[in-house]
């Protein structure tokens, strides 16, 4: 995790010096092993970076990075996996490197998009990998901004007249615009709602999130054009002409390669372990390119929360399974309440899930074992339905014809149920909302 920020001032008065370095400090928690300003006062423009150093551990990974001729400045969040392959057709095409970087083969690619022309956005659809960057072209006085296609990447911007700035967090945007705009009552609607805020909409009304696969153009500290370069194939509800086999044999590639793909690195790669499908399936499969990779974990000290699944006698199951050591944290109710504070402000945006606190202590644990990169399995729930409340929605039917009434009494009678056991969690969770109208509130 690294994180950038920068400003395109255009008619307003530039934040200079002082307010990206205040950006940087801002940001330095996410990237503590390097940090770089570059600022061109005479076209209005200033970046700044903070390195968690990942690919290319020496000064030829600084950033912000600068082609040869000094004309185009490039700041990036992310890794990009398939990077050597896009450096040996760059290499054949000419392009002389000085490092090791995926940073300077996006920077190149870029060079090359630039000297050829085509199309930018199958030129970003090459990219296998997370990102959000910066990228500042002297030559044609445009700023470029980008974010990866499902938006892992975080990249808040604000854009008045005649100003402009960008930054990884919303925090780290105030030293470059001032103060932030009043409260957005439509965004706080929409996190009350869903408990996240779908669209490009933040608690600050002058702050907006750049979409997953879109880009910008800014000339002047004004955009001049927004573009959705990736857009999520279609998805139809028809009879596939896949068997389960199939079906069962394609997954398995698919995940095998994206995971040994994303251990390519300069420094190791561990894992977080809950014991869940995901999290174990990933590990099985790094597994096999790195037999000892290290695991992490978390113990509730007292036992799991009511409601909740305890994942540490899982984990351990699934560690002794695969031969693979795991590293525990055991935290407290006290540390998490006295933690909290801390968190929100670290998100910036409000989040509905304790669950980013045991995130944070598990990365600590892995930071002082002196690992940079755990691998997760994070995502694997929501594409292959894996909550129980997707379960529930497939099942409403054989309750959702009784009277409402019936339905309560249904949902108060599922909560007395012992939350330590696994169907009282599920039964409660089913009939969570069985009470309401319509379309259920899952």
């Amino acid at each position: 995790m690294c994180g950038i920020a920068g400003y395109s001032s255009g008619t307003h008065t530039s934040p200079g010096i002082e307010g990206l370095a205040s950006a940087k400090d801002i940001l330095a928690h996410r990237g503590p092993d390097d940090s770089g300003i570059y600022e061109d006062p005479v076209h209005g423009i200033g970046f700044v970076h903070v390195r968690l150093s990942i690919l290319d551990l020496s000064p030829l990974g600084h950033q912000p990075m600068l082609s040869d001729d000094g004309r185009v400045a490039l700041a990036f969040n992310g890794e990009i996996y398939n990077f050597r392959a896009l450096r040996a057709e760059l290499e054949a095409a000419g392009h002389v490197f000085r490092g090791h970087s995926d940073t300077e083969v996006l920077l190149h690619l870029y060079l090359a998009w630039r000297e050829r022309g085509g199309d930018l956005a199958e030129t970003l659809r090459r990219l296998n990998g997370i990102f959000a960057f910066a990228l500042w072209d002297a030559e044609h006085s445009t700023l470029l901004l980008a974010r990866d296609a499902l938006g892992v990447k975080p990249l808040y911007y604000c854009a008045d007249a005649g100003r402009f700035a960008f930054a990884s967090e919303i925090k780290a945007l105030r030293p470059l615009i001032g103060a932030l705009g009043s409260l957005d009552a439509a965004a706080l609607h929409r996190y009350l709602s869903f408990l996240w805020c779908p669209g490009k909409g933040t608690p600050a009304g002058n702050v907006k999130k750049l979409g997953p696969g879109e880009w910008l153009w800014v000339r002047n500290g004004a955009i001049e054009e927004r573009v959705v370069w990736y857009r999520l194939p279609a998805f139809r509800h028809a009879q596939s002409a896949m068997d389960e086999s199939a079906a069962v044999s394609g997954t398995l590639q698919h995940l095998r390669v994206a995971v040994h793909r994303q251990l390519v690195a300069d420094v190791p790669v561990g894992a977080f372990l809950s014991g869940g499908l995901d999290s174990s399936s990933v590990v099985a499969f790094a597994r096999e390119r790195n037999p000892d990779i290290r695991c992490f974990t978390i113990e509730s000290a007292g036992g799991a929360e009511a409601g909740a699944s305890d994942d540490l006698p899982y984990a351990r199951r699934v560690a002794e399974h695969l031969g693979v050591p795991l590293e525990v944290v055991r935290v407290d109710a006290a540390r998490m309440a006295e933690d909290l504070a801390g968190m929100v402000a670290q998100l910036d945006e409000p989040l509905a899930d304790p669950a980013t606190l045991n995130v944070l202590y598990i990365s600590r644990l892995a930071r002082e074992c002196g690992m940079k990169v755990l691998l997760s399995g994070a995502g694997g729930d929501d594409l292959f339905t894996g909550y129980r409340r997707h379960r529930a929605m497939v099942e409403e039917h054989y309750w959702d014809w009784l009277p409402r009434p019936v339905r309560q009494g249904l949902a108060g009678l599922a909560g007395t149920l012992d939350q330590r056991w696994a169907w009282g969690r599920r039964l409660r969770k089913a009939f969570d909302g069985a009470e309401l109208e319509g379309v259920r509130g899952w």
